[in-house]
């Protein structure tokens, strides 16, 4: 365990961590903020947060996106710290501003709010995370001087919401040097919904949810395939086809991207499925952000060999289609009238 505490963070350079509190209880506007003093002073406890954060990121579905234009302070407000703000300054201001954005919902609750600028070594890029934690639990964060104190069960279950900014990446998009990349932040959630006024906070211009985003990418892939009148075999391959790119971006944190879900259904036409998806009846977004659950929609356990020749949607795992992993054996309930007249020639 020790060695594993010891890897983790490794690739991590802190240039600034801090912590505040915004304090304000659910259904009801009054606010209070609690500035942190002073930078922390960053060590290995700080290094390995940042990296269980860094690592949680590429386990989880995160929802990508770029600033919107709606409210530009936040955008602004990194801006101006890049160019010639000092860390500390710029984490007040950006607290100031949450404080403000919180007070216009009810609903909302208060917390800690952390800040932490930091160069990744293995892909020499910088990073700008900012992350919510509730303090009803108090397992990590002092009150009486906002410092860290265990972060030995840290995981994004136990964050409200963490936003991930790639400084590196977003300043080549903006100056074009990068071309195809497509998005430089993006939102993780723990056990909750990602929290709209906190997205709306950082103004962040598409809150479409992992969830729906998916769905709405099955739909329009479901009725793409009936207008084209592919035939079963055909859908099905495409099916699984979509799914391995999506499963894989997943697995990889990378973005999962229309325009190559588009090339994938129609190699000819490229960008047909692309439109088709994007107009308003299906309002599929050019960057997607994955939900596995709902991408396994997708796909079409298919197996055969001399004996035997199975296929079903995996969806049915669980419903229809029952796998017991310790005894190796597959159940099928409820089999179809056609298929119970077969067996019972």
């Amino acid at each position: 365990m020790a060695k594993t505490l010891k890897e983790i963070g490794h690739n991590i350079t802190l240039r600034g961590f801090v912590i505040h509190q915004v304090i304000k209880t659910a259904g009801e506007r009054d606010t209070a903020l609690k500035e942190a003093k002073s930078l922390i002073k960053t060590s290995k406890k700080e290094k390995q947060f940042v990296g269980r954060i860094n690592k949680a990121y590429g386990q989880k579905s995160p929802i990508y996106g770029i600033f919107g234009d709606i409210d530009p302070t936040f955008k602004n407000l990194l801006e101006n710290y890049l160019l010639e703000d000092d860390f500390l300054s710029f984490s007040r201001k950006a607290v100031a501003h949450y404080e403000r954005v919180l007070s216009t919902s009810a609903p909302a609750t208060g917390g800690f709010i952390i800040f932490a600028h930091y160069l990744n070594s293995e892909n020499n890029s910088e990073y700008l995370l900012v992350l919510t934690i509730n303090n009803k639990d108090g397992y990590m964060v002092s009150e009486a001087d906002l410092t860290i104190q265990d972060i030995k069960n840290i995981d994004l279950s136990k964050v409200d919401v963490a936003c991930q900014i790639n400084i590196t990446k977003w300043q080549k998009i903006e100056s074009e040097l990068d071309k195809e990349s497509k998005t430089y932040l993006s939102f993780a959630k723990g056990i909750k919904d990602v929290s709209y006024y906190f997205m709306s906070f950082i103004d962040c211009a598409d809150k479409t949810t992992n969830t729906e985003s998916t769905k709405r990418l099955i739909i329009a892939f479901n009725s793409y395939c009936k207008e084209k009148g592919y035939n079963h075999k055909d859908t099905l391959k495409k099916r699984n086809e979509v799914f391995e790119y999506c499963d894989g971006c997943m697995k990889n944190n990378k973005e999962i991207l229309l325009s190559t879900i588009s090339a994938i259904l129609n190699p000819d036409s490229p960008a047909e499925f692309e439109e088709f998806a994007c107009n308003e009846e299906y309002g599929v977004n050019p960057i997607i952000s994955g939900d596995k659950p709902q991408l396994k929609k997708l796909r079409y356990i298919y197996y055969k060999d001399n004996d035997i020749t199975v296929g079903f949607d995996n969806n049915l795992l669980g419903k229809d289609v029952f796998y017991d992993k310790s005894k190796k054996q597959l159940t099928f309930k409820n089999l179809p009238t056609n298929l119970i007249k077969e067996l019972e020639r």
